[in-house]
């Protein structure tokens, strides 16, 4: 499989660092990787283009992104130097050419991107004035959430006060279905 390297040497990491809960092959494939791919269905990005994940924590999704989008150049952000560490590991050990983690705070990180995403970091009322900086005029905020409808709505008031557009809502299920996700492509006017 594409993805054996990836979900392996996370594998191994994760038994030594202690990354994330989920501790075996198929966990990874369903819940990280497949979910960090999602975002193809909804924002494909063309060559080219800069992307910052914001709290980047174990490498998802900016490791599936950068190994799938070689063209798109990847900054994984976290101010955690231990997943720091760990996701430049993996970029070194696979090989990954157009990514890299950096050790900062979003909202003190100093630059802008075509794409943001945010995948579980916290709660949209945190997320979107930590990243709004970082997106470019007509660029993209993907937000990877757990479905609800007290956070969607009040993504819908945070975009008005930040004049974001929520161009696209993608509901989806992970595992066996029985988690239920939703990621939100909001444009920057």
């Amino acid at each position: 499989m594409k993805w054996d390297n990836l979900i392996n040497s996370f594998l191994k990491l994760n038994s030594q660092l202690n990354l994330s809960s989920i501790r075996e092959y198929d966990g990874v494939y369903q819940k990280h990787i497949l979910d960090s791919l999602e975002l193809e269905k909804v924002l494909p990005l063309a060559a080219n283009r800069t992307v910052c994940d914001i709290g980047t924590w174990w490498g998802f999704p900016l490791l599936p992104l950068a190994m799938s989008y070689p063209q798109v150049h990847f900054i994984g952000i976290d101010a955690r130097k231990k997943k720091v560490e760990a996701v430049n590991q993996l970029i070194k050990e696979l090989e990954i050419s157009n990514a890299h983690a950096i050790r900062t705070r979003s909202e003190d990180y100093e630059g802008s991107f075509d794409v943001v995403t945010a995948r579980a970091v916290g709660y949209v009322d945190k997320i979107i004035p930590w990243s709004y900086h970082l997106i470019k005029k007509w660029g993209h905020l993907v937000l990877y959430k757990q479905v609800s409808e007290e956070e969607k709505k009040d993504l819908v008031k945070l975009c008005k006060e930040y004049k974001l557009k929520l161009i696209h809502e993608h509901l989806y299920r992970l595992g066996e279905g029985d988690i239920e996700r939703v990621i939100y492509v909001l444009k920057k006017n």
